[in-house]
């Protein structure tokens, strides 16, 4: 385990946030508190990856919209679900919505670092998906609206001469076209590009 691991803690009740971090930055954890949602999604583009502790029912908004505007944007911040009402059906529904994990208050010191620990493979294997989709990204901003045409079309298993047909254009140009997305994306191969379309964000 990796106690140096950032842990944000997302509660309204000043009482959980002053114990959570308590507890944490003695373990040698880097805790920070936050207590309203709002807050939180703010300061999400700013934030090293890191485990959130979310309280489901937040004085601003729903913990659910919380995590969901979390996992639109930062694979690389997994979220421990937390609540003092649950039962095992409201467990079930968060973590089908992308929690990892669901702590029931009041909690044991012990669950709270079982859980931690229990996370951080999945943090690390998230923040490699997450570095891959910025620079899918970063790649697919760097397209003209053409090319961008291009990538969907073959994407779509079009070949070159599909591709020219739909779009009206010689298949020479879609050829030029097609060299000069892989020199951006930097690769030899289109199926690479291809691959990394679910990661880039290509509507």
């Amino acid at each position: 385990m990796n106690p140096a691991c950032p842990v944000y803690i997302v509660d309204h009740d000043s009482k959980t946030r002053q114990y959570l971090v308590g507890v944490l930055r003695r373990e040698g954890f880097e805790p920070t508190p936050f207590s309203c949602g709002a807050d939180f999604v703010e300061s999400l583009d700013f934030l090293p990856p890191g485990i959130a502790l979310l309280e489901l029912r937040l004085s601003d908004r729903s913990g659910l919209e919380v995590q969901e505007e979390i996992l639109s944007r930062r694979l690389d911040i997994p979220v421990i679900m937390m609540s003092a009402s649950g039962d095992i059906p409201t467990a079930v529904d968060v973590i089908k919505r992308g929690a990892v994990d669901f702590l029931e208050k009041p909690f044991a010191e012990s669950l709270i670092f079982k859980m931690l620990a229990n996370v951080q493979p999945i943090l690390e294997r998230r923040i490699d998906i997450q570095r891959r989709r910025e620079v899918a990204a970063a790649h697919l901003e760097s397209l003209t609206k053409r090319e961008r045409d291009i990538v969907r079309a073959l994407g779509s298993n079009g070949s070159n001469r599909d591709v020219a047909n739909a779009l009206q254009i010689s298949v020479r140009t879609v050829e030029m076209h097609r060299a000069s997305i892989m020199k951006k994306f930097g690769v030899k191969k289109f199926s690479e590009i291809i691959l990394a379309l679910p990661e880039s964000g290509l509507p």
